[in-house]
C-alpha cells in the first residue's frame, strides 16, 4: 500500500460523483485527491485513518473529507477472508471539487455556511446519527438522479450538513500534505505494516528498519508527520480494535487485552482509560446502557 493521489474520477460533462458500491470488502491504499469527499456507510465496519486521527466506522455513519486530506477506511480482518461473492458492504461516495460551481459560486454571502463547512472538512468530520438521518434520503437521491434535480440535491445535503452544529471533527488540527514522493512511500509501508500487526508485538526498531531511518530520526519523522508519537499511534490502533471486540461482547477483557497487542491487562486499563476516559467494563456498560435505551 502507497500513498497514492487519485485523479477525479467524475465524467467530464458531470460537476460531480455520486456513486454506490456494494462490495465484499473495501479495497483502497492510503489516498488522497483534490475532491472533497462525503462516504455515507450504510453497511460497513472496520477503521479509519484521516490524517492523524484514528478510528473505528460503523454503518449509519457520514464522513466529510477535505481536499488532499490523506485517508482511508479500511475494514476488519474478517471482511478479507470471507466469500468474495457476499455483499458485506454498501456504502455512498460523493466527491466534488470545491469550486465545482464556479470561484464566484463560493464568494457570494449566501454561501458562507458552506465555506466554513468545506473549511472544517480540513480536519475530517464526522456527523451525528440525527444529521445523517436529515441527509439520508437525499444522498440515495443523488445515485439515481440526473441533470438539474442532482445539483440540487447535493446543494441541499451541504446546506443541511452546513447549518447543522451535530459533528465532530476528526483531528486536532489541519494536518498539511506535504509529502514528497519518498515521504509518501515510507509512511505508506509504515501504516500498512503497523494497520497488519498491531495484534503482535512491534519493535521500535523493526519499524524504524521498515522506513530506512534509525530509531532516533524515525520518532522525530514520525512526530513531526503525524502529530502523534509512535507508541500514542499504534496504541491508538490497538486501542480502537479492543473497542470493537468490547461492543461486540463476545471476549472476556482479558482476551481482548492480548487480542489487541497488549502484554498486560494492567498497561491495557491504563492505556485504555487514557485515550477514552473510562474503563474497558466501564466502556462496555455504557454501550449496552445506550443500545437498550435505543
Amino acid at each position: 500500500m502507497r500513498l497514492t493521489y487519485k485523479s477525479s474520477e467524475k465524467r467530464p460533462e458531470s460537476s460531480f460523483l455520486a456513486r454506490q458500491d456494494r462490495l465484499p470488502c473495501i479495497e483502497q491504499n492510503w489516498h488522497f485527491h483534490k475532491e472533497i469527499e462525503l462516504i455515507y456507510f450504510i453497511k460497513s465496519t472496520g477503521t479509519r485513518y484521516v490524517g492523524n486521527s484514528i478510528g473505528n466506522f460503523g454503518p449509519g455513519e457520514l464522513y466529510m473529507i477535505g481536499s488532499n486530506i490523506p485517508h482511508l477506511f479500511k475494514n476488519d480482518k474478517e471482511y478479507y477472508d470471507e466469500n468474495p461473492e457476499r455483499e458485506a458492504v454498501n456504502l455512498v461516495v460523493i466527491k466534488f471539487e470545491p469550486e465545482f460551481l464556479g470561484s464566484q459560486f463560493l464568494e457570494l454571502s449566501e454561501v458562507k455556511n458552506l465555506r466554513t463547512l468545506m473549511k472544517r472538512a480540513d480536519r475530517g468530520i464526522k456527523f451525528s446519527p440525527a444529521t445523517t438521518y436529515l441527509v439520508h434520503n437525499h444522498i440515495l437521491g443523488l445515485v439515481n438522479n440526473r441533470g438539474l434535480s442532482n445539483i440540487v440535491g447535493l446543494l441541499t445535503i451541504l446546506d443541511i450538513l452546513s447549518v447543522n452544529e451535530n459533528y465532530k471533527t476528526l483531528c486536532s488540527e489541519v494536518i498539511p500534505n506535504v509529502y514528497n514522493k519518498d515521504e509518501k512511500d515510507r509512511m505508506a509501508r509504515v501504516i500498512t505494516f503497523l494497520t497488519d500487526n498491531f495484534d503482535k508485538k512491534i519493535e521500535l526498531e523493526e519499524v524504524a528498519k521498515i522506513a530506512y531511518m534509525t530509531p532516533n530520526a524515525f520518532c522525530r519523522y514520525f512526530k513531526k508527520k503525524t502529530r502523534k508519537s509512535f507508541t500514542q499511534y499504534l496504541n491508538e490502533i490497538r486501542l480502537r480494535h479492543a473497542c470493537r471486540l468490547l461492543i461486540e461482547g463476545n471476549m472476556q477483557i482479558a482476551t481482548i487485552c492480548y487480542q489487541s497487542g497488549f502484554n498486560t491487562l494492567t498497561n491495557f486499563n491504563r492505556q485504555f482509560k487514557a485515550l477514552l476516559n473510562c474503563t474497558p467494563s466501564e466502556y462496555m456498560e455504557k454501550y449496552n446502557r445506550t443500545t437498550e435505551a435505543v
